[in-house]
């Protein structure tokens, strides 16, 4: 008996011993530097990277916590081991006066050279210290470069610099969104997914994964790298700002056309733009709603009985301004093209996505017919001059600006959030907001149109893999701590005379934000010169009708599905990095 017990005292010692031994190897042992393929989720950057809880514990229980490794240290251990040369990036940016933008890429990307405490702006400020702890933590030296390529340039120049392999051509672009697209042509990219260890995570769910997916074309490569860093999404987005005090101090017949007089009337001191906010979050917002607001605030004010610039008036349209035409068809809930896989096995491309316009206008129709409805109507007027112009003889985009801050204009027309930055909206002396472009109809979704003001990142193809693979860290890594950044720059734009952007916009803002769907129309339909379908609405004046589209998209579809059918074969034919490259 006596030997069993020492038997089982020596056993349990000696299992004592090995949890011992095992408990030191776990928290001593050196953490692995091998890259791990699975997918970040979402809410990893939200816990504490030191320690992780081990399970639940029950009430009045300590939580066992074991010590875990970051994952950009695991990272930054890896990219230690690639040579300094290729540590060393080159960051184009395009040149604002030329990209024709209020938000200046120098601002945003490469933030300032030094800071000073009490000058340096604090956006800048966390801008500065956002890129430089990333170099630090990774080893890296980044230097920015500005070329003035100008609007509608940039993709020719690019290419001939890629060509061309210049010496100093940037290792990676950051390019207004048309021009990049032209560029997928030309094959100035870097087929990211190709790259081993990639560090961009293309499984995450949410607005990103999205994006890359439908600005891809088929899902299966990505060539762009979208992120809040180099497409800084907030500043892009179509939207309508409206004259909040105006609308309030109109309630009395504004109320009706948004909640009705009789089933459910503005409470006493109810501010309408509350519940005007609560229709556009309920998705009631449509063109409908807008025709009807539009009528309700016009005044006549030389009782012509004919809308003109001199009026108080709804909405605006510049027909020079084709942010607005294109905002209208692209972003509205409505799908133009069709995608299909190829079935047939002789052809070459069998078993490959495929992108086709539908076979009839009926989509398209009801844009214009949305559209129509409204500038149809009292209250909204398209206007014929020149996009600058600033007077009521040449009443402009910049007029209408003027217009809306003098309270003589319900809805600004369409802006994207870096035009907010301009004085003409600091300055107001009354309160404004914004709300999404206009469905089509409730059972919509919206199609947020990023239009060419974004920019994206594009990987110069000359940039061996190693380096592709410390500039997809770098941008990812901002891209993960650039949060505050985004919430500055709402402060800034967003909010005239409070601290806090507030009454209604960050529901809005959050509202397109998390809900973004990129419609490939865009993309696709600028890669054919005429006719485009936001320039014939222009040339129209906004008010085609059906019978014109239909015939205008008959004659001339053929012709889109041969230019598109190229674009495919292009897409499918760009090149991929070797993973044995240098």
């Amino acid at each position: 008996m006596k030997k069993v017990l020492f038997s089982l005292a020596l056993l349990a010692c000696l299992i004592l011993c090995v949890f011992f031994f095992a408990s030191c190897n776990r928290n001593e042992a050196t953490p692995s530097t091998a890259f791990s393929t699975a997918p970040e989720t979402a809410d990893r950057g939200t816990e504490d990277p030191e320690t992780v809880p081990t399970g639940t514990a029950e009430e009045g229980e300590p939580v066992t916590e074991i010590a875990t490794t970051d994952k950009w240290e695991e990272i930054s251990a890896k990219l230690a081991r690639i040579a300094a040369r290729d540590r060393a990036l080159k960051i184009e940016c395009s040149v604002a006066k030329s990209a024709e933008k209020g938000s200046k890429n120098d601002i945003y990307v490469a933030g300032p050279d030094t800071i000073e405490d009490g000058v340096t702006p604090p956006i800048e400020e966390m801008i500065y210290n956002r890129n430089r702890a990333a170099c630090d933590l990774l080893g890296t030296t980044v230097e920015y470069v500005f070329w003035d390529y100008g609007f509608g340039k940039q993709a020719e120049q690019i290419d001939l610099v890629i060509k061309g392999n210049a010496a100093d051509a940037p290792d990676l672009f950051v390019s207004m969104l048309n021009d990049v697209f032209k560029e997928l042509r030309n094959s100035t990219f870097k087929d990211v997914k190709s790259i081993p260890d990639s560090y961009f995570d293309f499984s995450a769910k949410g607005w990103l994964y999205d994006w890359m997916m439908t600005l891809s074309f088929t899902g299966d490569r990505a060539y762009i790298l979208g992120s809040d860093y180099f497409l800084d999404i907030m500043r892009s987005l179509a939207v309508l700002p409206f004259n909040m005090t105006m609308m309030n101090a109109n309630s009395g017949k504004l109320a009706p056309a948004i909640i009705g007089e009789d089933d459910d009337p503005l409470g006493a001191g109810e501010e309408l733009s509350t519940r005007f906010f609560d229709l556009v979050d309920e998705g009631k917002w449509t063109w409908d709603v807008l025709g009807k607001l539009c009528e309700a605030i016009w005044v006549d004010e030389n009782g012509d009985g004919q809308d003109s610039i001199t009026d108080t008036l709804g909405i605006i349209a510049d027909q020079y301004g084709g942010l607005h035409a294109s905002s209208y068809i692209y972003s509205c809930g409505e799908e133009l093209t069709e995608v299909y896989t190829i079935e047939d096995p002789d052809n070459p491309y069998h078993g490959k996505q495929w992108i086709k316009y539908a076979d009839d206008p009926t989509k398209l129709n009801r844009i214009f017919d949305a559209v129509k409805s409204v500038f149809d109507g009292a209250g909204s007027l398209v206007t014929l001059y020149q996009f600058s112009g600033n007077s009521p003889e040449q009443p402009g985009a910049a007029y209408h600006h003027t217009k809306f801050a003098a309270s003589e204009l319900l809805f600004a027309g369409v802006c994207t959030t870096g035009t907010l930055e301009e004085d003409v909206f600091q300055q107001m002396d009354d309160l404004y907001s914004v709300v999404p472009l206009p469905k089509i109809d409730v059972e919509r979704s919206y199609n947020t149109l990023i239009n060419n003001q974004g920019d994206v990142g594009v990987i110069n193809v000359n940039a061996n893999p190693r380096k592709a693979k410390v500039l997809s860290a770098f941008v990812q890594w901002c891209t993960e701590h650039s949060g505050p950044i985004r919430e500055q720059f709402m402060q800034i734009v967003m909010k005239y005379k409070v601290t806090t952007y507030n009454q209604g916009t960050d529901r809005m803002l959050d509202l397109i934000y998390d809900g973004i769907l990129y419609s490939r129309d865009y993309v696709v339909d600028c890669e054919n010169e005429e006719p485009r379908w936001h320039r014939q609405m222009m040339s129209q004046r906004f008010v085609a009708g059906a019978d014109f589209i239909a015939s205008l998209y008959e004659a001339n579809r053929a012709k889109k599905q041969q230019i598109l059918d190229k674009l495919m074969e292009k897409w499918y034919t760009l090149p991929k990095v070797e993973t044995n490259a240098e």
